[in-house]
């Protein structure tokens, strides 16, 4: 029996004669170590929120090598593997800006264990935004801060640690919307951007993160899916200065980024 399924088994004896000793209450904290000192190592995780985002809700993972869960594979063979605690947190609102943030233990504690694994959170654009004007549906992008060797499934490969204790991350983000006329003509947005999965190993010793998500919403590329699967039509996308380029669904992030500089350049 994993240590956690033996907490869930003495709750459930909540209606028994079973004494509440300090042992117990011990065993009882220590699965999700919702009980930590006020004195550990915390690290907090912000985002410099754009207007046109939803405000982030923080979904924080811990992992405990001393507790394990068991799982099988094909051959019904079992394995064991680092027990995981999921918590979502809502930010709160730092004061004179758009910066929403939360402060969270590196390490729990208690009988497990508890060790920070990888936060993630989501860019979502938010309902009301003028840029949903004429959408139907909307895709969100991921984040992910890394904090130990448990790498998500969806990775952009990067292993080396961000150094520093404070650490500010920019990134820049087009929106990009998407016409399925093979689905009703329906309308989604997202985004696309310098990579496909944001995923950042963090140095241990730090101690607060700011991502800050660049988006250029007036420089929006649009890609258009053929009328029919017939006589070999293909997607169609069109860049922000008319560019249009067949058979790749994929926007390249260094054109995008020559086609704004570009226009600053004459702007100004």
């Amino acid at each position: 029996m994993r240590y956690c399924d033996l907490k869930h088994s003495l709750m459930r004896m909540k209606n028994s004669k079973l004494l509440l000793s300090p042992l117990l209450f011990l065993v009882l904290s220590g699965c999700d170590g919702s009980f930590f000192s006020s004195d550990v190592r915390k690290v907090t995780i912000a985002m410099d929120t754009p207007d046109l985002l939803e405000k982030p809700w923080f979904s924080v993972t811990y992992r405990s090598h001393k507790c394990q869960r068991t799982r099988r594979d094909g051959d019904f063979k079992k394995h064991y593997e680092d027990d995981s605690s999921v918590t979502t947190y809502e930010p709160e609102r730092e004061k004179n800006s758009n910066i929403y943030s939360v402060t969270v233990p590196v390490e729990k504690g208690w009988y497990c264990d508890w060790k920070l694994s990888n936060v993630e959170f989501k860019l979502k654009y938010k309902k009301g935004s003028e840029i949903l004007e004429g959408i139907d549906d909307t895709i969100f992008e991921r984040i992910t801060f890394v904090f130990d060797e448990h790498y998500p499934r969806a990775t952009n490969g990067q292993s080396q640690p961000l150094p520093g204790r404070n650490k500010i991350i920019n990134e820049e983000f087009y929106p990009y919307k998407r016409i399925n006329h093979l689905i009703g003509n329906l309308v989604e947005i997202s985004f696309t951007g310098r990579v496909y999965f944001y995923t950042y190993r963090l140095d241990n010793e730090i101690e607060r993160i700011l991502f800050r998500p660049i988006i250029h919403t007036d420089e929006m590329v649009i890609l258009s899916d053929p009328l029919t699967l017939k006589h070999g039509e293909k997607v169609k996308l069109v860049y922000p200065d008319g560019y249009v380029e067949y058979g790749n669904p994929f926007p390249d992030f260094e054109r995008l980024q020559k086609i704004r500089r570009e226009r600053q350049q004459t702007s100004n």
